[in-house]
Parts: structure tokens; C-alpha cells; sequence
């Protein structure tokens, strides 16, 4: 035989019509979710109805009213609980949004860092390879020929900056990568970059 929706036993009984529930969401006395540590919001069961015989729509309308009415608080729970869940999902992914930027940022921070510390090193070591160089320049030159010696000729500079300078070469061994070794070497500029212009 058979058994009813109601537990009662015996063959021959109508068959078991729909059951119509209302439930709402609330927090769980005991259960808490383990990713937020806040209750568990579970669905409750505030009122079934076995419709039979079937409700109408106005029926239903004034019966789901009537169930509003007389469970205001529960209903007034259930939209804050709701809300609350809400907000705090809204607060978490705002949290990890923002933990996201800082990381983002504390990321591009320790690159510009790093990146600037390079370009720090890059210097010295160009520094210091230019002054090496600017060393072995300066030991390279000529001996400057006295003033009035014989074969001497003298060449004077004036940079854009306003600087001036002078030096007597020898006029038979003296070269123009010798002129170019000098300004690099005493003006400190780059022998490659140099451009010499003559003034009337």
C-alpha cells in the first residue's frame, strides 16, 4: 500500500497532493561559515500549505499577506540578515580589491626602485670608467713647450658655457686627436661629442 504525506499507513489512500512552502532566509544558531566566520544563513520554513483544495490566485494573495503580516519580525529579520550579508561581502571584496592595489603598487614601488638603483650603479661605473679614462688621456699627452720656444703653436678654446681654454702644442708633432685628448681630459668632455669651430 501506500503511505500519505502525514505518516498514516494503509493501502487505498489518495495519492499525496503538492505542498506549497514558505521559507526565509536566517542565520544559523550554531552553524558558521568557515570562509567569513559569521553564521551560516540557512532557509527556514515559516508556513506550508497542503492546497487542497487548490488556492486561486486572490486566495494565495491574501494568504501570503496574511503570513507577512503575522510574521513581520521574521520577515524584517530575514531583509536585514540579507542586507548585512550584503554589506559584508561588499566589504570584503572592497578589502581585497584594495589589498590588490597595494600590492600592485608596493609591486611597481620596489620595481621603480630597482630599476632607479640600476641606473644609479650604470652611472658610477660610467663614471668611474670615464675618469679612468680621463686619466689615461691626460698622462698621454704631449709635454707642453714653453712659452716663446721655437715650432710652438698655441690653442685657445671657448666653450658655450663660457669657459676658456689654452695650450701651447708642438707645431710639428702635435695632432688634432691630441687637441681632442685635452679637452676631454681637462674640460671634461666627451672626445667623441666635442665639435671645434674657428672664430674670426
Amino acid at each position: 500500500g501506500s503511505r500519505n504525506p502525514r505518516g498514516g499507513g494503509g493501502g487505498g489512500g489518495a495519492a499525496a497532493g503538492p505542498i506549497l512552502l514558505v521559507a526565509y532566509v536566517a542565520q544559523h544558531p550554531t552553524m558558521v561559515d568557515s570562509s567569513t566566520g559569521r553564521p551560516r544563513l540557512v532557509p527556514k520554513v515559516l508556513a506550508q500549505h497542503h492546497c487542497n483544495p487548490p488556492p486561486d490566485a486572490k486566495s494565495m494573495s491574501l494568504w501570503l499577506n496574511t503570513l507577512r503580516k503575522r510574521h513581520a519580525k521574521q520577515y524584517a529579520a530575514m531583509q536585514h540578515h540579507i542586507r548585512e550579508a550584503r554589506l559584508y561581502t561588499e566589504r570584503v571584496r572592497g578589502y581585497a580589491s584594495s589589498q590588490m592595489d597595494d600590492e600592485n603598487r608596493e609591486m611597481k614601488e620596489r620595481q621603480a626602485r630597482a630599476e632607479a638603483k640600476a641606473r644609479e650603479e650604470e652611472e658610477a661605473r660610467r663614471k668611474e670608467a670615464m675618469e679612468q679614462r680621463r686619466a689615461e688621456l691626460l698622462d698621454s699627452l704631449p709635454d707642453e713647450p714653453e712659452a716663446g720656444a721655437a715650432g710652438t703653436i698655441t690653442i685657445a678654446l671657448r666653450f658655450a658655457d663660457g669657459r676658456t681654454g689654452r695650450r701651447r702644442f708642438d707645431a710639428d708633432d702635435a695632432t688634432m686627436g691630441d687637441v681632442f685628448n685635452w679637452v676631454d681630459a681637462v674640460f671634461e668632455m666627451e672626445r667623441e661629442r666635442i665639435e671645434l669651430s674657428t672664430m674670426t
